[in-house]
């Protein structure tokens, strides 16, 4: 069941899922972040949603509210620059990206993979598997999205050192082998 919660900001009415009680949310509407409340504070069926929990509205003189185009969705206590556009990132409030590390494991992926096609695997798989992780927790919000792309780049580099390495390294094997 959903939390539903007044935002301060703008007075539109927000779902949010129980977990996220008594963390704080982004309004996709007018970007205020706000504290979710608990249990007892939710706002109930019988009360308007231009109300807030004292019963107050904060449109006098008859003014109504803007539509809420996103009043079907739950808010994320995290933001995701996919899933509220124009909202500007707030310091702190996310972990690092590692876009540069990434990358760095897949460019050397790729300079291991000329020399010896096994050496490769090791920085390749490190940058496939640090890049996936990485790009799942910037669309989830949990993560500095400004690195998206370096991430982006890196992993895939990682892809391709990755197989490429693993299919040199098997012809090696089948050249001593055969041999």
């Amino acid at each position: 069941m959903a939390i539903e919660m007044q935002c301060p900001g703008c007075g539109q009415t927000l779902r949010v899922g129980d977990e996220h009680a008594g963390k704080q949310a982004r309004c996709p509407q007018c970007g205020t972040i706000t504290r979710v409340p608990g249990q007892e504070q939710r706002v109930g069926r019988d009360q308007s949603p231009a109300e807030d929990f004292l019963g107050n509205s904060p449109f006098a003189g008859g003014a109504t509210p803007e539509p809420n185009p996103f009043a079907d969705r739950e808010v994320s206590p995290y933001r995701s620059p996919q899933a509220f556009p124009g909202v500007s990132p707030t310091p702190g409030y996310q972990r690092p990206h590692r876009g540069g590390s990434v990358l760095t494991f897949g460019i050397l992926g790729l300079v291991f993979m000329c020399f010896c096609g096994v050496l490769a695997v090791p920085f390749g798989a490190a940058a496939w598997v640090m890049g996936s992780g990485d790009v799942k927790a910037m669309r989830q919000g949990a993560m500095d999205y400004r690195g998206l792309g370096t991430t982006q780049a890196g992993m895939i580099l990682g892809i391709i050192s990755t197989i490429i390495g693993f299919l040199i390294g098997g012809l090696q094997i089948l050249m001593v082998v055969a041999g």
